[in-house]
């Protein structure tokens, strides 16, 4: 049986693996009212779970070489990243779950592929991973750049409210103009 194969073969249970391992790894807080993220399996009830199985899914089919478009799995990495991006973690703990398939395909499928003499094919999935990570891990700087200049918007536009209020009601620092001529009587 060749890797790819061997990859069809036992997807629902290394997914499952998977999944399990990225779960494992979210905080309780995090997890919210719904529980353990693998347990809702409507995705408006839980889509945090969702996303994780949609990335989950879309990545092992790309890693095992299986045909897919560069916006199919793009697509599922980004909701996945993005997800990521606005929670309280290091970037290396937001996006070191996606590696935690590789122990995975070390114990099940390198055995497999060193017994048949078939090494190419193991590395060549890896190679695919690490490349994915680098993807994801170009989202993430981009969707926390993101977050970051919408915080920024968001204090300049407070601070610009709170310069208004406090102009309409007497106080606060003088409009550009205006200073001299109050200043002169």
């Amino acid at each position: 049986m060749n890797l790819p194969e061997f990859f069809r073969d036992n997807r629902e249970d290394m997914l499952r693996l998977w999944t399990d391992a990225v779960y494992a790894g979210i905080p309780f807080e995090a997890k919210g009212l719904s529980g353990l993220p693998g347990t809702a399996a409507d995705p408006f009830a839980n889509p945090g779970a969702d996303m994780i199985r949609e990335a989950a899914d879309a990545l092992y089919g790309a890693v095992a070489g299986e045909e897919t478009t560069v916006a199919d799995v793009g697509a599922a990495l980004e909701r996945f990243v993005k997800l990521r991006a606005v929670q309280r973690m290091t970037p290396s703990r937001a996006l070191g779950v996606l590696y935690l398939l590789k122990p995975l395909m070390r114990e099940r499928f390198l055995p497999h592929c060193a017994a048949s003499g078939d090494l190419d094919s193991y590395l060549a999935a890896e190679s695919r991973l690490d490349s994915l990570v680098l993807l994801a891990f170009d989202m993430y700087t981009a969707a926390r750049e993101t977050l970051a200049e919408a915080r920024v918007r968001e204090i300049r536009d407070r601070h610009a409210q709170i310069t208004r209020w406090a102009r309409a009601s007497g106080g606060g620092p003088p409009v550009a103009g205006r200073d001299k001529k109050h200043q002169a009587r």
